[in-house]
């Protein structure tokens, strides 16, 4: 693939590192130059915007990526023209080969919203997951950058709760068993896609 460029969107700063943090890592390692893309500053997040964002470039140097956040306005992600436009705007200024994106079925309309704005617009789009986990179709072996995933959500401190992490690690378990791995990371494409190595098909694991 001789185009390197990945966008990862998320609704809010943390769904990233939570959904597809450790296979980032990964891609980095690989030479691809990665760019998360936060739709929204998660302004309704408890202790403010300012401590949130904070948070965002500390977990971004741990990642060792770009980040660039917007403010389409937390519980506000919607399908307008206005942010469709400024979605296709974004992929047309970065030119991805690859992009990630929430899974488009999840508690949080945010969340729904972004699959949505993305895959429409790309149709390259992998899908991670934060609340739902259904149909996923691939999956990478995380294990070895696990610690650093973690590390990466702890920058989060206003944001985490208690078992947070801890509910993070049974679902990079339960995710890792269906890879016969110790840690893993689970996704949904629509279609084949010419993947880098690290992504495992579900359907040839034994």
């Amino acid at each position: 693939m001789s185009n390197k460029r990945i966008l990862a969107f998320g609704a809010h700063p943390d769904d990233i590192e939570f959904g597809c943090g450790g296979t980032l890592l990964l891609l980095k390692e690989l030479g691809y130059k990665i760019k998360i893309i936060d739709l929204t500053r998660g302004e309704k997040a408890k202790r403010g915007v300012n401590e949130r964002i904070k948070e965002a470039e500390k977990a971004r140097k741990i990642i060792g990526v770009e980040r660039e956040i917007f403010n389409f306005g937390d519980k506000n992600v919607s399908l307008s023209e206005e942010h469709r436009r400024e979605i296709k705007k974004i992929l047309d200024n970065h030119n991805p080969s690859l992009v990630f994106a929430p899974y488009f079925v999840d508690k949080h309309l945010d969340h729904i919203n972004t699959a949505k704005l993305v895959s429409e617009n790309f149709n390259k789009t992998i899908h991670y997951f934060i609340s739902n986990v259904e149909k996923e179709n691939i999956g990478v072996d995380i294990t070895k950058v696990y610690p650093k995933k973690i590390k990466a959500l702890y920058a989060y401190k206003t944001q985490i709760k208690p078992g947070d992490v801890e509910w993070v690690e049974e679902r990079n378990k339960s995710s890792g068993k269906k890879l016969n791995v110790k840690y893993g990371e689970l996704f949904y494409i629509k279609k084949e896609l010419n993947l880098p190595k690290i992504f495992k098909k579900l359907e040839n694991v034994k």
